[in-house]
């Protein structure tokens, strides 16, 4: 399946710091850079699937929210990914906060990151050809509980 990356982006150029090249926004592949390899692709591709996932639980919910409270609710379908992503990413940053050896060295920051159910997934499967093919619905929710 041809993907459409979205090279050389402006946004990916404003919004991406550090060592950061590329992103997965609300289901597009936006990248700083003039090409990708096909591990880096694949592995944004893992967040595109992730991401549709999340879409997918949050559907019921904010619709019945939508209809019964606010439709304001209806904008928690395509944040639900992020929100998951954040708040694992804080938990993660507030664990390795306190149990990190060397408190101030910069690696707090990584090791959350790196804890990401939604990374592990992608970062473990990146290289596997097959990997998308063969991925079942929701298979991020195995790394949850994995360091």
């Amino acid at each position: 399946m041809r993907v459409k990356v979205f090279y050389e982006n402006w946004f990916a150029k404003l919004i991406l710091f550090g060592g950061y090249t590329t992103i997965m926004l609300f289901g597009f592949i936006l990248t700083k850079l003039k090409e990708l390899s096909e591990t880096t692709i694949r592995h944004e591709r893992i967040h595109q699937k992730q991401f549709f996932e999340c879409m997918e639980i949050a559907a019921i919910p904010s619709v019945l929210l939508a209809f019964n409270v606010s439709a304001w609710w209806l904008l928690l379908i395509s944040l639900f990914y992020y929100i998951l992503y954040l708040t694992e990413w804080f938990a993660s940053f507030v664990y390795h906060l306190f149990t990190d050896n060397k408190i101030g060295d910069g690696k707090v920051n990584a090791n959350a990151y790196r804890a990401s159910a939604f990374e592990m997934e992608a970062k473990l499967n990146q290289d596997n050809p097959n990997y998308l093919k063969e991925r079942k619905w929701g298979a991020w929710f195995r790394y949850y509980g994995k360091i």
